[in-house]
């Protein structure tokens, strides 16, 4: 490389990386508002609801475990 090209690829480094700076203001973005009041409200409640319904099916299906269990174990006896 010739000093030219040397010089050249060090200023090209230079200004690239001084686009990577922060800025000389410090504000911070201001607060989203709450879900509940955006477009995504729906999808966000529609999701807490199938938690909520799977928890209450694995509540079901620990209950029937248990009483299968209690089966087993009075029909070994």
């Amino acid at each position: 490389m010739t000093h030219f090209q040397r010089v050249f690829v060090a200023a090209a480094c230079l200004c690239i990386l001084s686009g990577c700076g922060s800025s000389s203001k410090s504000e911070s973005p201001p607060e989203p508002p709450p879900v509940k009041d955006t477009v995504f409200g729906d999808l966000v409640s529609a999701k807490d609801k199938a938690k909520g319904v799977q928890d209450s099916l694995n509540a079901q299906k620990e209950e029937r475990d248990r009483q299968m269990q209690a089966e087993e174990e009075k029909e070994a006896r």
